[in-house]
């Protein structure tokens, strides 16, 4: 029997018993291929299929998942039970939407074999050794075809092809007394957007950048968050922005709405429908179209992000930002949906990175951070130690710092002591293209 049929079958018999009722179905295959210390560690084919069926019933939501297809009873059975103990549900399951299409699917990613991963994983080690043998070179490649289908009882019927390509570089020196790890990631639905080589030249350049150790001044200075460093910054932004915390009174934007807060030379997006990108789609989990919208422009607050459930309590319009994922990634067909950015784009300043660095006397570039989300995020506050960093004195990377900490409020930074933005934005945990940003006043904290 056709899998429709199957699914839209176990709707169909449920459908008098509940108010509403959705089922996600979700099957992979992933093959991923492991490099530990410059060695093929392992590769293995990975296939998944699950299906997550969340329900209205007496107006309380209920939902469970199964990897057993065969078996509706149960997943049926434990949905019904959960909602007797579940929230309130503020909303009903949309209908059949006007889907624009958005590109998601590479047939040169689907495509791809073991040895053409290996292949990939070869080069970048053979980059990194190239510079130095004695460096250890830790990778991680990853391919993933899916195909998801989302169905309700209000006559959603939606499902589409995706493809994935995720790869991950972590380098290792150690000295005597000193220990360093750069750090670098890239992931979209496209082959060609994912460039190891290119990924494993930048981690080389920051070696060398990090070859002499210097001291930095406890102070508050000029830091320009690059890289790895720029979620530190944006972070406290993807909470205050989230509908869910405006909600409950927790983000410092809830009433700025309209209201300048930033810099007019901040401007901040959300858009899901921008083809190839890893956060991109047509509609969201929960069905809703995706979109392009501006969060903050030119420093004025103009949007929060909705799913089904935050846009019923708050009266408005779900965004299309109903993911079954939290704020950076990860989730899975198991996870319940909930609020989350799509792709983040922070449009970019005019001036290149070494042109801002130029135009400091002295000034901190942070590229890596331990311990994201430290500090109170809600309010805005960071409080991060650098795991790689170095300092700038006349506009040139002098050394790079230890035992270093950073902190501030990213509203005030952000507002009154924004320096620059770099022209050249870079995806950056998959799902933020961002430039570099400068900002002053940045308290610097270092143990000598």
């Amino acid at each position: 029997m056709n899998n429709s049929i199957i699914v839209t079958s176990l709707l169909e018999k449920i459908a008098e018993q509940v108010d509403g009722a959705e089922l996600y179905e979700s099957r992979s295959q992933r093959l991923p291929v492991q490099f530990r210390a410059g060695t093929l560690e392992s590769v293995k084919s990975v296939e998944t299929a699950g299906r997550a069926l969340r329900v209205i019933k007496d107006g309380r939501l209920g939902y469970s998942t199964t990897t057993d297809l065969s078996d509706d009873k149960t997943v049926v059975q434990n949905a019904f039970e959960s909602a007797q103990f579940g929230d309130f549900a503020p909303f009903e399951f949309p209908h059949q939407p006007v889907v624009q299409p958005v590109q998601c699917f590479d047939l040169q990613v689907e495509q791809l074999d073991e040895s053409a991963l290996i292949a990939l994983g070869e080069a970048v080690v053979e980059q990194v050794k190239a510079y130095d043998p004695q460096l250890q070179v830790d990778v991680s490649i990853g391919k993933r075809v899916e195909e998801v289908r989302l169905l309700n009882t209000s006559g959603l019927q939606l499902g589409d092809r995706r493809t994935m390509l995720d790869i991950s570089i972590e380098v290792t020196r150690a000295r005597e007394g000193d220990i360093l790890i750069v750090y670098d990631e890239a992931a979209s639905r496209q082959r060609q957007a994912v460039d190891g080589v290119k990924l494993a030249e930048g981690i080389v350049e920051r070696l060398r950048w990090a070859d002499e150790v210097v001291a930095v001044e406890s102070k508050a200075m000029p830091v320009v968050f690059n890289l790895m460093g720029v979620p530190a910054l944006l972070l406290p932004l993807m909470m205050g922005l989230d509908g869910r915390n405006v909600l409950l009174n927790v983000s410092p934007l809830g009433s700025k709405l309209g209201q300048p807060v930033f810099d007019e030379r901040f401007t901040l997006n959300d858009d899901g429908r921008l083809d190839m990108a890893s956060r991109s789609a047509p509609y969201d989990d929960e069905g809703t179209p995706t979109s392009a919208k501006s969060l903050i422009e030119q420093g004025v607050v103009r949007q929060f992000i909705y799913d089904l459930k935050t846009a019923g309590q708050a009266k408005t319009a779900p965004t299309g930002n109903g993911w079954k994922s939290d704020i950076l990634g990860g989730g899975g067909f198991r996870t319940l949906p909930g609020v989350a950015p799509a792709n983040w784009l922070v449009q970019p300043g005019k001036k290149s990175l070494g042109q801002i660095l130029r135009d400091l006397d002295e000034a901190l570039l942070v590229e890596q951070v331990i311990g994201l989300g430290q500090g109170n995020i809600f309010a805005g506050e960071f409080s991060n130690n650098v795991s790689l960093g170095y300092l700038v004195r006349k506009g040139e990377i002098v050394g790079r710092v230890k035992n270093t900490m950073i902190a501030g409020n990213v509203y005030d930074l952000l507002k009154d002591k924004l320096i620059a933005l770099s022209n050249r934005p870079r995806w950056i945990a998959g799902m933020l293209y961002a430039p570099a940003i400068a900002v002053d006043g940045v308290s610097v904290a270092s143990k000598s």
